[in-house]
C-alpha cells in the first residue's frame, strides 16, 4: 500500500536550506569580500588567498605555503604564552575563534590593527584547515580614538562645558561645570541656575542665525561666567563655553573705579584752580592799581610783598595743575615763535629783585651762533628756565647764578630742529648723590627740613623733567655737597618762520596812533564784585568806558539794549553762565553782519578749557588772574580793524 500524501501543515517553522553554494560561488564570495581571506591546510600553511589579502600583505610578496601564524603573529590574548594560538585553538576545539584586536607591523613599517576570525574547514567529518577572514580596523579605530579625544578634552577641561539639543534639552555637562555647580552650593537650583537666565532665547536665536553669541556674563554667587554658544554644524545642537571671569571682572570694575578716581580728582583740582584764581585775580589786580597810586616807602615795600606772596601762590596752584597733567597723560605743548634772548631776559627780571637781596651775581653766556628767533613753546620754555634759575638763587647764600646756552648738534633722525643746551650752575649747599638720585621725583625734595627752611611743594623739578622729555631732550644735575650745583637739560626746538609782514603788522600795533580809532565801550559780566571792580579799573585805565553785568543773563539782555564793542565774560556764574550767555549773543547776531567780541575770564587753565571757551563762540581767552598788560594786547588783538 503506497503512503498517502499528507495535507500541508499551517504551522510555519524554518524551511529546510534549499541552496547551497558551489565552488564556484565560493570563490566569487571570496574574491568579492571587503575582509582579507586566507585558505590554510590543516598544518596552517597558507594555500590560497583572495585580493584583499594580497593587498594587505602587500602585492609584491607571495605569501602561498608560508604558515598563517609566523605570517601575522595572531595570538590569542588570553594565553600569553607561546602556545597561544588561534589556528591550533580551532584545530583542537572544531570551534570558530576569534581574536577581537590585535596588532600587525607590515614588512615596510606599516602598522595596522586587525580583527581576525578562525573557520574550520571540514571534509568528511574530518578538520582539513581553516578559512581566516581578517578585517582591516585601523581607520576605524582612529575615528574612534578621535572620538575618545574629544571626549576627553571635554571632560579634561578646567572650564564648564554644556550642550543642549534643538529644544533646548540638556544633553551633557562635563565634570568643570559639575564641580562648579557644587563649588557655588547650586545643587538643588540644578545646572540651569548656573546659566544665563534668558537661555531659551539664547539657544533659539543661535539655531536661527547660525552663529556664535559670545561673552553673556552670569553672575552666581561669588562668582562671574562669561557664556558663548556655538552651532554644531548641522546637528541642531549647541554646544556652550564657559569662563570663569570673575577675577577679570574685578579688575575691570577696580579699574572703572580707578578712572571715575581720576574723574572726580580731575574735577576737583579744576574747581580748586577756579576757586583760587578767582579771590587771586582780585587780590593782584589790586595790588598792581595800588602801585599806581601816591604810596609811602613804608606802604610800598608791604605792596610789593602782598604782591610777592600772592604770585607764589598762584606758582603753587600752577605746579599742582601741571602735576595733575602729567599724572593723567594729558601734558602737550604749543608751538609758537620763540623770542629767545627777550624770554631769558623776563626769566631775569622775575629773579633779579631775589638774587639782588642777596647780593649775588646773576650771569648771562648766550652762545653767538644761538639763533634768536625759534618755534617751540615758550610758556613751558619760560616756565622750566623761571623754576631752575629761581631754585639756584634760592638755594644760594653767595657767590654767583650763571644761565649759559649753547647751540648743540641735531640728532640724525630729526636733522632740522635745533638742539639747545641750557646750564644753570649756582655756587649754593649742592647736594650728595643719594639726594641727587631722587631729587626729579614728585614730592622730592634733598631732605626733610628744605620745605621748612626755604618752602616749596617738590613738584617744580619733577614737572621741569616732563616738560624737557615732551620737548625732545633730557635734564641732569651735577653737583656736590658744599660746592654748588649745575643742571643741564636740552631742548629740541625748529627754525623760526619768516613773517616780516606779520612783524611790520604786531609793530604798528604797538604804535599809540593805532589805538585811537579803537572803540571805547566794554561790558564786563562778573558775579564777583571784586574782579568788577579790578577789571573796570583796568578797562578805564585803558582808556575804555565801562558797564556791569552780574550774570548772562543780564549780560545778553544788555546786549539787546546798547551795542558794545567788547565784552569781557565771566565764564562762571549763577543764573545763566558765560559759556551759555555767548551763545544766546551768537544767536541773537545769526543772520547778521554784527558780532561782538567776547573775551572769556576762566580760573581753568588747561588747553581742554580753552578749546571749551572757542566752541561756545568767543573770541579770545584771559585766565585769571588777569594781568594789565595781558588784557590790553588781548583787546588790542580782537578790536584791531581789518
Amino acid at each position: 500500500m503506497s503512503a498517502q500524501p499528507q495535507p500541508e501543515s499551517n504551522v510555519r517553522g524554518p524551511k529546510p536550506m534549499s541552496w547551497l553554494p558551489t565552488r564556484e560561488d565560493a570563490f566569487l564570495l571570496m574574491e568579492s569580500s571587503g575582509d582579507g581571506v586566507f585558505v590554510t591546510d590543516r598544518s596552517g600553511h597558507i594555500v590560497s588567498l583572495n585580493p584583499m589579502a594580497q593587498q594587505l600583505v602587500g602585492r609584491i610578496r607571495d605569501v602561498i605555503g608560508q604558515p598563517f601564524q609566523e605570517l601575522m603573529d595572531c595570538r590569542l590574548p588570553e594565553l600569553n604564552g607561546t602556545g597561544g594560538s588561534p589556528f591550533l585553538q580551532m584545530m583542537k576545539t572544531g570551534e570558530v575563534t576569534r581574536v577581537s584586536s590585535h596588532k600587525w607591523t607590515r614588512g615596510d613599517g606599516t602598522r595596522f590593527e586587525l580583527s581576525t576570525t578562525f573557520w574550520p574547514r571540514v571534509q568528511l567529518a574530518e578538520r582539513v584547515g581553516a578559512v581566516i577572514v581578517t578585517r582591516d580596523l585601523t581607520a576605524d579605530i582612529e575615528v574612534q580614538r578621535d572620538v575618545q579625544r574629544v571626549a576627553r578634552l571635554a571632560e579634561d577641561s578646567p572650564n564648564p562645558i554644556v550642550e543642549f539639543d534643538g529644544a533646548g534639552g540638556m544633553l551633557y555637562a562635563n565634570t568643570a561645570m559639575i564641580e562648579l555647580v557644587t563649588a557655588c552650593d547650586a545643587l538643588e537650583k540644578g545646572v540651569e541656575a548656573m546659566l544665563p537666565p534668558d537661555l531659551e532665547a539664547i539657544l533659539k536665536n543661535c539655531l536661527r542665525t547660525r552663529s556664535a553669541t559670545c561673552r553673556i556674563e552670569h553672575t552666581i554667587a561669588d562668582r562671574v561666567l562669561a557664556w558663548s554658544f556655538f552651532p554644531l554644524g548641522d546637528l541642531d545642537q549647541i554646544r556652550a563655553y564657559g569662563f570663569d571671569v570673575t577675577a577679570d571682572v574685578a579688575l575691570r570694575r577696580a579699574k572703572e573705579v580707578a578712572e571715575e578716581s581720576a574723574r572726580a580728582k580731575g574735577i576737583f583740582l579744576a574747581t580748586m584752580s577756579h576757586e583760587l584764581r578767582t579771590p587771586m585775580n582780585g587780590v593782584l589786580g589790586c595790588t598792581q592799581l595800588l602801585q599806581d597810586t601816591t604810596l609811602t616807602d613804608a606802604q610800598r615795600q608791604l605792596l610789593q610783598s602782598m604782591h610777592r606772596s600772592a604770585e607764589a601762590l598762584l606758582a603753587l596752584v600752577n605746579d599742582i595743575l601741571d602735576f595733575s597733567k602729567i599724572e593723567a597723560g594729558k601734558m602737550s605743548l604749543e608751538t609758537a615763535d620763540v623770542h629767545l634772548r627777550l624770554l631769558i631776559e623776563d626769566v631775569l627780571t622775575l629773579v633779579s629783585g631775589m638774587a639782588i637781596k642777596k647780593a649775588l651775581e646773576l650771569t648771562v653766556a648766550v652762545a653767538p651762533d644761538v639763533p634768536d628767533r625759534l618755534r617751540g613753546d615758550p610758556v613751558r620754555l619760560r616756565q622750566i628756565l623761571l623754576n631752575l634759575a629761581g631754585n639756584a638763587i634760592k638755594f644760594t647764600e653767595k657767590g654767583r647764578v650763571t644761565i649759559a646756552v649753547a647751540l648743540r648738534p641735531s640728532p640724525s633722525h630729526l636733522p632740522d630742529s635745533l638742539l639747545l643746551e641750557w646750564k644753570i650752575s649756582d655756587t649754593g649747599i649742592g647736594m650728595t648723590d643719594e639726594q641727587q638720585a631722587r631729587l626729579f621725583q614728585a614730592y622730592s625734595q634733598a631732605e626733610t627740613s628744605t620745605a621748612r627752611k626755604f618752602g616749596g611743594t617738590g613738584l617744580g623739578l619733577m614737572i621741569c623733567r616732563q616738560l624737557v622729555e615732551l620737548m625732545g631732550g633730557e635734564i641732569a644735575v651735577e653737583s656736590q655737597a658744599g660746592s654748588g650745583s649745575t643742571f643741564s637739560y636740552t631742548t629740541l626746538l625748529l627754525p623760526a618762520i619768516q613773517r616780516e609782514s606779520v612783524d611790520s603788522a604786531a609793530s604798528e600795533l604797538g604804535k599809540p596812533e593805532f589805538r585811537t580809532g579803537v572803540p571805547k565801550r566794554v561790558l564786563v559780566a562778573d558775579d564777583n564784585e571784586i574782579n568788577q571792580v579790578v577789571a573796570c579799573k583796568f578797562l578805564q585805565k585803558l582808556g575804555y568806558e565801562v558797564e556791569i553785568a552780574r550774570n548772562g543773563r543780564e549780560a545778553v539782555e544788555a546786549v539787546s539794549r546798547t551795542p558794545y564793542d567788547a565784552i569781557l565774560m565771566d565764564c562762571e556764574m549763577p543764573e545763566m553762565d558765560g559759556y551759555d550767555a555767548t551763545r544766546a549773543i551768537r544767536q541773537r547776531e545769526a543772520g547778521t553782519t554784527a558780532h561782538i567780541p567776547v573775551i572769556a575770564l576762566t580760573g581753568h587753565a588747561s588747553t581742554e578749557d580753552e578749546q571749551v571757551c572757542l566752541h561756545a563762540g568767543m573770541d579770545a581767552v584771559l585766565t585769571k588772574p588777569v594781568t594789565l598788560p595781558a588784557l590790553r594786547g588781548t583787546l588790542d588783538r580782537i578790536l584791531r580793524p581789518a
